[in-house]
C-alpha cells in the first residue's frame, strides 16, 4: 500500500477520484477563497508589482493580485488544476510544476503559498528558495493546515482521518472518503518559524484564521530583510 506521504507529495491526488470535483471552484471553495484572501491581503506590501502563487490551484489568486497592479505567476503541479487555471485566465503566466522544478528567473515583491507547504516534504529546501526569489523588503505569506493533537488527530468536523507519525512536529493524514481522500502534511507553526528562521526569513505575524466547515488554519507572514 501507498505511503500516506507519497500520496501528500504527489500532486496528481488532485486530479483524480473526488478531487476532480475542486477543480471547478463551486460556492463554498469561492467563499474559501474570499476568506483567505481577506486573511493575506493586509499583509501585502503596496506597490506590490510581482507576485508569485506557488500552488495556485485555479488561478483565482491572478484577478486579486492584478487588482493591486501586480505582475502574477502562478505555480500549478497538478495536471487537471493546471489545465482549468490556464482556461479561466488565458494569457496569464502559468506553469505546470512542482516548487521544487521551478527554475525559472525571477524576483518577487510577495510569494504566497496557501495550504501548499501540506504537499511539500523538504521544508528547508523550498524556504531557502522562497529566499532567493523574493526581493529585499519582501513577504511570504502562508496558510497551513492546523497540526492536531490527541483524539483530534483522528476525528474531528463529522470525518475520521487515517494518519502516519512523522516526528513530534510533523504527521501525515487522510481523510477517509468511501475509497478516496486527499492525504497532508501536518506541521507545528513553530516548526515552520524555526525552518524559515533559518533560511534568512523573519517572522512577522502568526495568526489563526477561521475556515467554514472544516478546522482553523494557520496564517504565517515572514519579511525578507
Amino acid at each position: 500500500m501507498k505511503k500516506l506521504i507519497d500520496q501528500a507529495t504527489d500532486p496528481e491526488q488532485y486530479s483524480s477520484g473526488r478531487a476532480v470535483t475542486w477543480i471547478s471552484d463551486d460556492a463554498r471553495q469561492q467563499k474559501q477563497q474570499e476568506s483567505f484572501w481577506n486573511a493575506i491581503k493586509p499583509f501585502i506590501k503596496i506597490p506590490c508589482k510581482s507576485a508569485l502563487d506557488i500552488g495556485c490551484g485555479s488561478g483565482w489568486s491572478e484577478k486579486k493580485f492584478s487588482e493591486l497592479g501586480s505582475d502574477w505567476t502562478g505555480l500549478e503541479p497538478s495536471s487537471g488544476h493546471f489545465q482549468n487555471a490556464k482556461e479561466a485566465n488565458p494569457g496569464s503566466k502559468i506553469f505546470n510544476t512542482t516548487f521544487d522544478g521551478f527554475n525559472e528567473v525571477g524576483s518577487y515583491d510577495c510569494v504566497i503559498a496557501i495550504m501548499v507547504f501540506s504537499h511539500i516534504k523538504e521544508v528547508s529546501d523550498a524556504f531557502r528558495k522562497i529566499h532567493s526569489l523574493l526581493n529585499a523588503g519582501g513577504v511570504f505569506i502562508m496558510i497551513n493546515s492546523t497540526f492536531h493533537e490527541g483524539k483530534e488527530r483522528l476525528e474531528r468536523n463529522g470525518r475520521t482521518y487515517a494518519v502516519e507519525v512523522i516526528d513530534d512536529d510533523q504527521y501525515v493524514d487522510k481523510a477517509i472518503v468511501g475509497a478516496y481522500g486527499i492525504a497532508d502534511i501536518n506541521r507545528r507553526s513553530e516548526y515552520y518559524i524555526a525552518q524559515a528562521g533559518e533560511c534568512g526569513l523573519s517572522l512577522f505575524k502568526h495568526a489563526t484564521i477561521a475556515d467554514e466547515g472544516y478546522s482553523p488554519k494557520e496564517l504565517l507572514v515572514f519579511h525578507k530583510a
